[in-house]
This record gives structure tokens, sequence and C-alpha cells, in this order.
């Protein structure tokens, strides 16, 4: 079993590192940093400028950690097909899904230990007295609620007997809300040794998951929802194979698409991007992203290249979409020559990317002043305009000349 995880794990790591090198281009990387140096000023100055022992830092601590302790999810790399194949043998197919915790274990106690060694900063502030030790004990805190939440996200695998215990609510939010309230409340010493009885009452329930039987249906659907997250990320930046998207009737949008009903292809690719699962939910989720990132972020111009740079993301990505009915027969018989065609794909993509700069504004309202909205605003309509009249339309002319 330990070798079939293996050689799952091996298989992800392939598709893993096949998609990232497009992820991580240079552009992308660059703005990155702007990114993380932006942020990284703004939180050293709000760390800079906070008065310790203040009645919230301790509250605003006790969400953080509830937060931060609810990143990376069980990961076991179970196939569909496993139900079929490892039926007969589930109980031996328990060494494979413990190799799935571990793995799960190891990633989670490098991403707590990011965000503790983030947060040591605002922990200092927070607990007034304090020392290196204590900090530390925080860290052990976070990592031991971590691992229970997954040993529980283990027994939800199985068919057990259903009690307050495996609740999601429980053991995700209750138990930790209670264990990091005394850390930051009474005594961090006294939140480590609840921790550690509780991790200790997780383990000693996985232990008993090899005499049961597994869900199947749970374990393939939380595989399944883990994988499609991931190939939704990818999707923001190139195509990923075997997408899993459906078409999805949005009724309350009648009346938006008014506003591009200038032509038969204008309405036929203005219901397909809208209606589409993945198109919809990249612009919505890219869209929203960027409004929020501008909005926390106090430098002008630092916001003004981030707007920027999520105005061409969300233009690349929508590109492709041009040939998304080539292969529909019945679009054929349109008499309509490929220029036109050229022209309504253009107009959509204008007019999605007004709603788009719209977003992007209202962000920019808890952020600039009058000047920088103004600036951000113009900013926008120059990459409008450069975009949608020249970039798009000479984009989608080269790519068809190469067929």
């Amino acid at each position: 079993m330990n070798s079939l995880f293996n050689q799952r794990l091996q298989s992800h790591f392939t598709q893993m590192s096949k998609y990232l090198r497009y992820v991580f281009n240079d552009f992308f990387v660059i703005a990155l940093m702007f990114i993380i140096g932006g942020i990284g000023y703004q939180y050293a100055m709000f760390i800079k400028h906070l008065q310790a022992g203040q009645w919230w830092e301790k509250l605003v601590l006790v969400v953080l950690i509830l937060v931060v302790i609810q990143l990376n999810n069980l990961v076991t790399f179970v196939k569909r097909a496993d139900f079929v194949f490892w039926l007969p043998k589930e109980k031996e197919f328990f060494a494979f899904l413990r190799s799935g915790l571990r793995y799960s274990k190891s990633l989670a106690v490098v991403v707590q230990i990011v965000a503790w060694f983030v947060m040591i900063p605002f922990i200092e502030k927070s607990m007034v007295n304090t020392n290196i030790a204590i900090i530390s004990m925080f860290l052990v805190v976070m990592v031991f609620l971590k691992m229970m939440i997954l040993n529980f996200q283990m027994i939800d695998n199985y068919h057990h007997n259903r009690n307050i215990l495996n609740k999601k609510i429980f053991y995700r939010v209750i138990i930790p809300l209670v264990i990091v309230a005394l850390a930051a409340y009474i005594n961090v010493y006294v939140g480590v040794i609840i921790g550690i009885a509780v991790l200790i009452l997780s383990h000693l329930l996985v232990a008993k998951l090899k005499q049961q039987s597994i869900d199947w249906q749970v374990v393939i659907e939380k595989t399944e929802s883990h994988e499609n997250s991931l190939n939704r990320f990818f999707n923001m930046f190139t195509d990923v194979e075997n997408m899993q998207g459906a078409i999805k009737r949005r009724s309350y949008l009648d009346s938006l698409f008014k506003m591009f009903n200038d032509d038969v292809y204008s309405v036929l690719y203005s219901r397909g991007i809208v209606r589409d699962k993945e198109i919809s939910g990249l612009l919505t989720r890219v869209s929203v992203l960027g409004a929020i990132i501008i909005g926390a972020i106090k430098l002008d111009w630092m916001a003004i290249l981030i707007a920027l740079l999520f105005m061409y993301l969300i233009v690349f990505q929508l590109i492709p979409y041009f040939t998304n009915f080539d292969d529909n027969v019945f679009t054929s018989l349109y008499p309509i020559t490929f220029d036109q065609q050229v022209k309504s794909f253009t107009n959509v993509i204008g007019k999605i990317m007004i709603l788009v700069v719209i977003v992007l504004m209202i962000g920019s309202i808890f952020m600039f002043n009058l000047l920088g909205s103004i600036m951000l605003l113009l900013a926008l309509v120059i990459e409008w305009i450069l975009l949608i009249k020249i970039y798009v339309p000479k984009k989608i002319k080269k790519a068809s000349s190469n067929y």
C-alpha cells in the first residue's frame, strides 16, 4: 500500500510541476514580488504603530489562529476505481489512507510554521508579557490542533457511530476555539496540555478505524473536490485537462443580457461565457480577489499595478473562448464573416471588462483618495483600450493564421 501511495504521490507531483511552470511565469513572478513586498511593508508599518495590550488584539489573535488551522485538508489520492479493486481488501487499504494522513500532516506542519512565523510580531504585541517559550507554545498549539483536525477528517472517511465529536463544527471550530482562547486569555501551557489530550484521543480513534468499513463515497467526493480545486486554480493561468464543468442556468442575469444582444455571435458568446461554470467562476473569483487586494494595499502605485495585472489575466484567459463553438457545425451556417465574428467577440469581452473595471473600482473606494481613484480609473481605461482594441483582435487573428 505504501508503494501504491508513493506512485500516486509521484503522479501528483508530476502534474503539479507541469502546471506550476505556467503559474510562475516571469510576468507573474515579478508581480508577486511586488505584492509580497507591498503587503510586507504594510504589515511592518501596522505592527510598528500598534499599541500593545489593547483589548481586541487577543480576540484577533484567536480568530487568526482559528483561520490558519483550517488551511490544508486531508489528501488521500484515492481514485474512483479503487472502490471496485480494493473493496474486498478494504481493511488493508487503511495503510494507504494512513499514508495520506501522514503526508497531509507533514504538509500542514510546514504551513502552520510559516503562518506562525508571520504572526510572531502580532503575538508579541497581543500577549504583552511574553518570551520565546510562550511564542513557541503557540506554534505547538497550532500544530496539535491541526493534526487533531486531520485525524477527525480521517475518521469521517469511515462508517462509524456518529456523535458530537465527529461533527465538523465541533472538531474544526468549538474545540480549537476553546483551546486557543485558554492559551491566549488564561495560560498558553493550559492550551498545550488540553491540546495534547485531544490529539491523543483523536489518535486512539484513528487506530480503531482498521476494523471498520470505508465510506467510499465520502472519500472519493473529497478527493475529487480537492483535485477540482487545484485544477480551477491552474485554469486561471493555462488550459487544464480533464476539467469538470457544466452549464448552469442563471436566470437572475437575464436582464443583463440586453446589453449583449447586438448580433448573433454576441448573444452566443455572452450566454456561453456566463453560463459556463468554469469561465464565469473564473471571472467572479479573479475580479473579487483583485478588488479585495486593491482595497487592502495602501500604496497607490502598487494597487494600480495589481489592478492592471488582474485585468490582463482575465482577458488572457477569455481569449481561447473565441474557438469554443468551432466544433458546432451549425455555426458554419451563419452568414457572418470571420472579421465580424472577431468584432462580436471583442465587443463582448469589452463589455465584460467594463463590469470588471467597476468591481475593481469598488475595491479602490476603501483605499484611495479621490486623486488615487481617478488615477486608477484612468490606468484601467487606457489598458482597456489597448487590450480590447489592439491586443485581443491581433491575438485572435495570429492564432487563427496558425491553423
